[in-house]
C-alpha cells in the first residue's frame, strides 16, 4: 500500500462499510462485533461533536464518521501503537478534517481536555476487572481487555467531564455489571435512559449491555429496546446485524 505502513506484523482489514479500511496488529488487539454493535447505537441526529474514550486502532470513530458525514469525532487512546495505527488509519480514509486521535490517558482528560464540549461520548472499555478472567500474555490486548489502565470509575468521571448537559454517554459492557454501571453514572448525575441486552443467539441468556445514560432527567424518558441477536444460525448473522453492513447513506 503506497504511502502507508504495512509491517508484517500488521495488516490492512477492510470495514465492510463505505469502502473504509483499518490497520491492525495481526497479533494482539483486533475489534470485535462489540465495537459495530456499539458504534450503531446511539442516535446521531443530535450530535455534532463524539469523544470515543479508549478508541484503541480508532474503529468506532470510523465507523462514526459512515454513519454521519458532518460529524466531527476525537479518539482517545493512552498506547502509542495503537495510537499511531488509529492516525493512520484515519488519514488513508482521508478524515483527517473528521476525526482527530489524541495521545491522552483517559484517567487525566479531567485535567487536561476541556469539559462540555461533546454532545455524545462512547466508549468499548474493559469489561474484566484487575484479577478477572485470564490476562492474555500481549500488553497491547491485556490493557484492552482488562482493568489495568482504566477503570469503570475513570470513564465516567471523564464523560461527565466532557459531556455537554444534555449530553448523553454511550457504551458496551458485560450485562452482569449493569448495576455497577448504574452505581457509577449515578456518581455523576448521569442517569440510565436506554438499555438492549445482546444474545449471541435468541435462547441464549444476555452477555453483553449496550447502555446510554444522560444528565438532564427532563429529556431523558427510560426505555428498554429488545434484545438483540447476533447470530440466526451459528457462523450466520442475524437480519438486524447483516442490515449494518447493507446500510449505504443516502
Amino acid at each position: 500500500m503506497i504511502g502507508f505502513r504495512e509491517e508484517a506484523s500488521e495488516s490492512w482489514d477492510d470495514l465492510i462499510l463505505g469502502g473504509l479500511k483499518i490497520i491492525q496488529p495481526r497479533r494482539g488487539y483486533r475489534f470485535s462485533i462489540d465495537a459495530v454493535l456499539l458504534a450503531h447505537f446511539p442516535d446521531l441526529d443530535q450530535v455534532r461533536q463524539a469523544i470515543d474514550l479508549g478508541t484503541g486502532t480508532g474503529v468506532i470513530p470510523l465507523l462514526l464518521s459512515h454513519r454521519k458525514p458532518a460529524l466531527k469525532i476525537t479518539g482517545v487512546e493512552i498506547q502509542p501503537d495503537m495510537v499511531e495505527r488509529a492516525r493512520q488509519s484515519v488519514k488513508y480514509n482521508r478524515l483527517e478534517e473528521r476525526i482527530v486521535i489524541q495521545c491522552q490517558d483517559i484517567k487525566a482528560i479531567p485535567g487536561h481536555m476541556p469539559g462540555s464540549q461533546a454532545d455524545l461520548v462512547i466508549c468499548n472499555p474493559p469489561f474484566w476487572k484487575a484479577g478477572e478472567g485470564k490476562l492474555n500474555q500481549n500488553r497491547e490486548e491485556a490493557i484492552a481487555r482488562h482493568e489495568i489502565e482504566v477503570k469503570l470509575a475513570d470513564i465516567t468521571a471523564a464523560a461527565a467531564h466532557l459531556l455537554k448537559e444534555e449530553g448523553r454517554l454511550a457504551m458496551i459492557h458485560r450485562a452482569e455489571r449493569l448495576e455497577e454501571i448504574r452505581k457509577e453514572c449515578g456518581k455523576w448525575g448521569l442517569r440510565i435512559t436506554r438499555l438492549r441486552m445482546v444474545k449471541s443467539f435468541a435462547a441464549d441468556k444476555a452477555k453483553l449491555v449496550l447502555v446510554e445514560s444522560c444528565r438532564r432527567e427532563e429529556d431523558c424518558l427510560y426505555h428498554e429496546d429488545p434484545p438483540l441477536i447476533i447470530y440466526q444460525a451459528p457462523g450466520i448473522y442475524s437480519q438486524e446485524v447483516e442490515s449494518i453492513y447493507n446500510h449505504r447513506i443516502k
